[in-house]
């Protein structure tokens, strides 16, 4: 049997630092009940076992043996999907935020995702059918405190000055991850959501993903930040003594103007989303289109009067 016959593939791609571990122990919870409706889920438990050893990790880094771990991971991959074609299931849902990239790889360049399209054309290759891809985005200025803080409960330490400075005279916006999505997944449905929206919602999220509802009343909430104190007191515990900046208790690496650049371009991306992202994506949200998205601490991402989306989709 062909390998075209295999379920078509969701592809949820996060991004880290969405809620996405949340959404992933969602779709864990489900696999059950969506199974009985013909869905198979893969999130990272399938994904970091050894299943796709060779397809995830630095394209750019020339590696013979990869290359061979790459091909036996497509053949397994085909494998797997064969099988559960010939158990009735109609559909695939992988999540897996690595396929984007690392943390450690946008802090290290300072940019968002800056090799997403040549990883996921090399995750294409591998992994045939994808038809729909799903990202989730958020205000850069959080996306990329919440990065930092996550990096340093795992032996970073805190961003320097130049660090900071290189995230902010960069040009790459989520408008370009978006855009690198699309390239390489040309004939895929590409839907974008925001965690401003989703982040305390994953079960939205989820209903996105699948069509069904998570009729559970406990949501789990999975590597959220740490306090400001938490996060002093973990870089002591690892013997690193130095100052963290924050506002009230939490953290914060970006001066107020530097927010506000932040937050602008975050708010030009939300209305070329909402105007239709050139026909590359759908923007999904429940918002109506007097309610921009806020952040943690209800601040309106808006720019020129414009909001973030009508209530439903657009684009």
């Amino acid at each position: 049997m062909p390998l075209t016959s295999s379920p078509p593939i969701t592809l949820h791609l996060g991004a880290h630092r969405t809620a996405s571990s949340s959404l992933q122990r969602l779709l864990e919870r489900g696999a059950p009940a969506l199974r009985a409706s013909g869905l198979a889920v893969w999130t990272p438990r399938d994904t970091r076992s050894g299943l796709m050893a060779g397809v995830l990790g630095d394209p750019g880094r020339l590696d013979a043996l990869r290359d061979v771990m790459a091909h036996r991971a497509a053949g397994r991959i085909a494998l797997r999907r064969d099988e559960m074609r010939r158990k009735g299931l109609i559909r695939l849902i992988l999540s897996e935020e690595n396929a984007l990239g690392g943390l450690r790889e946008n802090v290290l360049l300072g940019r968002l995702y800056p090799t997403a399209q040549a990883r996921l054309s090399r995750l294409r290759v591998a992994v045939p059918g994808v038809d729909r891809v799903c990202l989730a985005i958020r205000s850069p200025d959080e996306w990329w405190t919440s990065a930092f803080a996550f990096l340093m409960t795992r032996g970073f330490a805190p961003p320097d000055r130049a660090t900071l400075d290189v995230i902010l005279q960069a040009k790459r916006s989520w408008r370009h991850v978006i855009t690198d999505v699309a390239a390489a997944f040309p004939r895929a449905d590409l839907c974008v959501w925001t965690h401003e929206e989703t982040g305390i919602r994953p079960d939205a999220a989820y209903a996105t993903l699948t069509g069904a509802d998570d009729t559970a009343s406990d949501v789990p909430v999975l590597n959220a930040r740490l306090s400001l104190g938490a996060l002093r007191q973990r870089l002591r515990d690892d013997g690193l003594v130095t100052s963290l900046p924050g506002v009230g208790d939490s953290y914060a690496p970006f001066a107020p103007d530097e927010r506000a650049v932040l937050r602008d371009a975050y708010a030009d991306d939300l209305a070329w989303l909402r105007d239709g992202a050139d026909g590359l994506a759908t923007f999904v949200t429940r918002r109506p289109t007097d309610a921009p998205a806020r952040d943690r601490k209800g601040v309106p991402y808006v720019a020129r009067g414009r909001s973030d989306g009508p209530l439903g989709r657009t684009g």
